[in-house]
């Protein structure tokens, strides 16, 4: 008995404890920084560019066996009775003999088999660049591997900024229509008190109960909007869909300076990845017009081999070599080589008039990011205002309401007012924020680190 106290306290102490942790827990953040980190790190999207890389860094090796000697080994086993391959093969045998020039002999010789071993070498000596444009083709395949992943990240970066303040204007609108579900349920109770006492009539509370019905029905769909940009900002991060992170921040107006335009599209070829990333096709189809060419020109060679005949596994034979040099050139191969040259000049043509067409794209990109930040930033500003005089017109309604002044539809519009006033200035707010990140990702100037992500 005289433990109880002391274990009273104990367990008071213990619940005193958990409960401040599930405090703590309920009050943790995701900021829009972690979130990023996150996505950098677990991306689904972002993972498939390793391979690509290796894949890229591969084909360049391989690109440099050009300039290395090949060799080849081969191993056969033949039979017949074909005079000349048995007269050549007795000869490689070394197993040759007079007897062997007999006409019977010579005209029907006995089956012969043979084991032959083969050993190749080809070393190329001058190929007009051919090895070369292949290196340097595989050169740019990894430097377009490297921008494409530069903006895979760009477009993962802008992906997580919007999927973030998803989340945020999910939760405002859901918090918006919890308040609106809780005003018409008080409205339906003064209704229904002023219905009872004579004040009201019976349209009053059935119109109350209406608006009470709506109210529900978009919480509902608040709820279903909250789940779902929640699990969009989960697969981003590389999270599972229903996997529990804290509340993401409020949306709160912002203020950004906004750069010149001309400053923006000065240095936009040089910021933006999938700009570098065309240039870089471009040469890529300069040096397939070049590889084209060189297909006119001679390849100079070097080639040997060593061979072995024998009878069979158990018995020797013979072995010889060969080794010279080549010279090979295409003097005509039905007008491929000319068609396919013509078709690489067509191909890098396509190429700069794209290139051209991309840079008139960005600069419009630009130009339209920049309209909708301004935009964006006034309609926050008059969101602004007409929340806080929807506020102002509903406390007046019911006031007046309550003294009689007003009618039930006229309180039942100004809450709806105060809810869609609400609502429009998170949207305004969340449109405001996304604008800004989408002028920083047509710039090419976004990043971890840029003004969209504070």
């Amino acid at each position: 008995m005289k433990n109880m106290p002391q274990a009273k306290n104990l367990t008071l102490a213990l619940f005193a404890l958990l409960l401040s942790a599930a405090l703590l827990s309920a009050q943790e953040k995701l900021t829009l920084e972690q979130a990023v980190q996150k996505a950098l790190q677990s991306n689904p999207e972002l993972a498939i560019d390793g391979p690509a890389r290796a894949a890229a860094n591969s084909e360049l090796a391989a690109s440099r066996a050009g300039y290395l000697p090949r060799l080849d080994v081969e191993q056969s086993v033949l039979g017949g009775n074909n005079p000349v391959y048995v007269f050549g093969t007795l000869l490689t045998q070394r197993h040759f003999t007079a007897d062997n020039f007999a006409l019977p002999s010579l005209n029907t010789p006995d089956a012969l088999g043979n084991l032959q071993t083969r050993i190749l070498a080809q070393q190329n000596i001058w190929d007009f660049g051919r090895t070369r444009q292949r290196m340097e083709v595989a050169r740019l395949g990894i430097e377009m591997t490297d921008r494409g992943h530069e903006d895979h990240l760009r477009q993962t970066l802008l992906a997580v900024i919007e999927a973030y303040y998803s989340v945020s204007l999910a939760r405002e609108a859901l918090e918006a229509a919890e308040a609106a579900l809780q005003s018409s349920e008080a409205i339906v109770k003064q209704a229904q008190s002023r219905v009872e006492v004579g004040l009201a009539v019976e349209a009053d509370l059935l119109r109350s109960r209406v608006y009470l019905a709506s109210a529900r029905q978009q919480d509902i769909q608040a709820r279903g909007q909250s789940e779902f940009a929640r699990a969009a900002l989960n697969r981003l991060m590389g999270n599972a869909l229903d996997k529990a992170f804290g509340e993401t921040a409020s949306l709160t107006p912002a203020t950004y300076t906004l750069p010149a335009e001309e400053a923006l599209l000065a240095e936009l070829c040089k910021r933006r990845p999938d700009y570098q990333g065309l240039q870089a096709e471009v040469r890529q189809a300069e040096l397939e017009v070049h590889g084209r060419q060189t297909q006119f020109l001679p390849t100079l060679g070097a080639f040997a081999a060593w061979e072995a005949n024998n009878p069979s596994f158990k018995e020797a034979g013979g072995n010889n070599w060969t080794a010279g040099l080549s010279l090979r050139w295409n003097v005509f191969a039905g007008g491929s080589d000319s068609a396919m040259l013509q078709a690489a000049r067509h191909r890098l043509e396509q190429k700069q008039r794209q290139l051209k067409a991309m840079e008139s794209a960005m600069a419009l990109e630009v130009h339209k990011a920049l309209i909708q930040v301004r935009s964006a930033e006034q309609q926050v500003q008059a969101m602004q205002a007409a929340e806080a005089q929807s506020q102002e017109g509903l406390r007046i309604l019911k006031n007046r309401y309550e003294a009689g002044l007003a009618t039930m539809t006229d309180l039942l519009s100004a809450e709806a007012a105060r809810s869609a006033a609400r609502s429009a200035l998170a949207e305004a707010i969340y449109r405001h924020r996304f604008s800004f990140a989408q002028l920083e990702y047509a710039s090419g100037i976004l990043s971890p680190n840029s003004a969209a992500m504070r």
